[in-house]
């Protein structure tokens, strides 16, 4: 029984993605490898592959993403401002750190929603 509650989990949870309805015209997609990303409503990528963790409010979208390389790999935290439509990259904790806890701050109270199963910084 848990197998099964898990499996029909595992199969919505894309589908819960993709219906997510965000602020300002923008949509969560899915691309051919299964990786989830966000665009605008010019079908521009606003937060690309692959997101770990999304939410928003009425301002923000907000998104932990994971990049990989044949050599690397890079976990962190991006986010739209719907008032100008600027994307924020925090490319290491400590600009994250004052991005979340001095210059916007509202951005602690978004709930997020996990899409795999891996920390963000």
């Amino acid at each position: 029984m848990k197998l099964r509650a898990l499996l029909i989990l595992l199969v919505c949870a894309p589908l819960t993605a993709a219906a997510m309805d965000l602020p300002g015209q923008h949509k969560v997609m899915e691309n051919e490898a299964g990786e989830l990303y966000v665009v605008n409503k010019e079908d521009v990528t606003m937060i690309e592959p692959s997101i770990i963790k999304l939410g928003f409010n009425s301002r923000w979208i907000l998104a932990c993403i994971k990049n990989e390389s044949i050599d690397s790999e890079l976990i962190r935290w991006v986010f739209v401002d719907m008032r100008n439509g600027g994307t924020y990259d925090s490319l290491n904790a400590e600009q994250w750190s004052f991005y979340r806890n001095e210059a916007y701050t509202d951005l602690q109270k978004i709930k997020l929603t996990d899409f795999r199963e891996e920390q963000c910084p």
